[in-house]
């Protein structure tokens, strides 16, 4: 059995991916909290794009109007991809524009699959994950 808090990547992408075992990161949040490096390491992850090791690129995306900013809201994107996968970035960039086209698509277990394959989760993990987000647990009798 897989333990999903173990196999979370959430605060350890960099460490993961010196490793070689987390082809690409994504930061996502509005505008309105950067710069935040907490929120968008770009500090900690920029030796490793200047040095080659890592590419970088971002993306806003226009969303729904959030009342408390008096807009609508500007989602910063930030990817990381290990040099080798770079493949992986324009590949979630167009699951994320085909998911903001298609609010209903955020429920989409295929692309839920597809996300935290480019993200580097095992098939194991993969199951795992999609086991805990679409499927009910049993009723107890």
């Amino acid at each position: 059995m897989i333990d999903l808090q173990a196999a979370n990547h959430t605060n350890r992408e960099l460490e993961l991916m010196l490793a070689g075992k987390k082809p690409l990161a994504i930061f996502c949040d509005d505008l309105s909290v950067f710069p935040n490096d907490v929120i968008f390491p770009e500090s900690q992850f920029l030796p490793h794009v200047i040095s080659g090791r890592f590419v970088q690129d971002s993306i806003v995306i226009e969303g729904d109007y959030i009342a408390s900013l008096g807009r609508k809201a500007q989602l910063k994107c930030l990817f990381y991809a290990l040099a080798g996968q770079a493949w992986r970035i324009p590949a979630m960039i167009q699951l994320i524009e085909i998911r903001n086209r298609t609010p209903a698509m955020w429920q989409s277990e295929g692309l839920e699959r597809y996300e935290s394959t480019l993200l580097g989760y095992t098939d194991e993990e993969v199951d795992a994950w999609c086991d805990h987000r679409f499927r009910k647990p049993p009723a107890s009798a």
